[in-house]
């Protein structure tokens, strides 16, 4: 692998764990980019660069308490999910799980 390409690989590499640390952090990005002094308008080419590319496919399991506070379920009719500041689904009281699987397989590709 020649010097440009090593330098190239290292920078991807280096983006791609900002933007995964900022997404994970629930911080705007100007505040992030604040706190690890970066520059806001290199982030956002990156953020944008790596848009179409799934950077982070991994699922998170969390404690049904901890949903019930992120959501706040009691005074809430279904659910609403966010998929990686691209995506919003509103999954009503009674869904199919079928068809939650099928949109989700095809985000995945997306």
């Amino acid at each position: 692998m020649s010097k440009a390409n090593k330098k190239n690989q290292k920078r991807t590499q280096f983006w791609k764990h900002h933007i995964k640390q900022w997404s994970e952090s629930g911080m705007s990005q100007n505040a992030y980019c604040r706190q690890k002094d970066l520059r806001p308008n290199q982030f956002t080419y990156w953020k944008s660069k790596f848009k179409n590319q799934t950077l982070f496919p991994e699922f998170v399991q969390l404690p049904s308490t901890q949903i019930t506070q992120v959501l706040n379920l009691s005074e809430q009719k279904g659910l609403r999910l966010n998929i990686d500041n691209r995506f919003q689904i509103e999954i009503p009281d009674g869904f199919s799980q079928t068809t939650l699987a099928q949109v989700l397989q095809v985000l995945g590709r997306c």
